[in-house]
């Protein structure tokens, strides 16, 4: 499979006081940099039941601050019917710009394939990276809720 998202999300620590905060302090979660998602991903076993691989996904950021984020992740996918699909992926996001860092990630999504092997997909991710402290708190973590809509291509073969 091959998948294409756009996304955007909320961050629920904020001690770099971003330029999106969404309440009437500094303090109050903020809105991400929106995103482009790509990914590949390759899942074994009976179509017909719940099959198991692997995703690989580059995210990086469209505006703001420029970053990049590699993310190997377990795949779990079910095709109840032909139209139709479910998954949900665990990952250990890598940051790779502008500083280094790591996090763990999660996300459940739904595809609707409107033609054989293309289709419509939305995703909720949750995140929680670590990251460089301020002068306040020695080691961050940061909380991230995120939204993401794109298409899948997949390509099945079959034995």
């Amino acid at each position: 499979m091959a998948t294409a998202f756009g996304g955007d999300g909320l961050r629920f620590n904020n001690p770099y006081r971003l330029s999106t905060p969404l309440g009437s302090t500094a303090e109050s979660v903020s809105r991400t940099n929106a995103y482009v998602d790509l990914g590949l991903a390759i899942v074994l076993g009976d179509p017909r039941r719940v099959q198991h691989g692997f995703a690989a996904r580059l995210s990086f950021a469209v505006e703001g601050v420029p970053q990049g984020v590699i993310a190997p992740s377990y795949l779990v996918w079910w095709r109840p019917a032909p139209a139709w699909a479910a998954y949900a992926r665990a990952s250990l996001p890598i940051v790779l710009t502008p500083n280094v860092t790591w996090g763990l990630e999660g996300g459940l999504g739904g595809v609707w394939f409107f033609r054989a092997g293309l289709g419509a997909a939305a995703e909720i991710v949750g995140d929680v990276y670590y990251g460089a402290g301020t002068k306040d708190v020695k080691a961050a973590v940061y909380p991230v809720l995120s939204g993401q809509l794109g298409f899948v291509i997949a390509y099945e073969v079959l034995p």
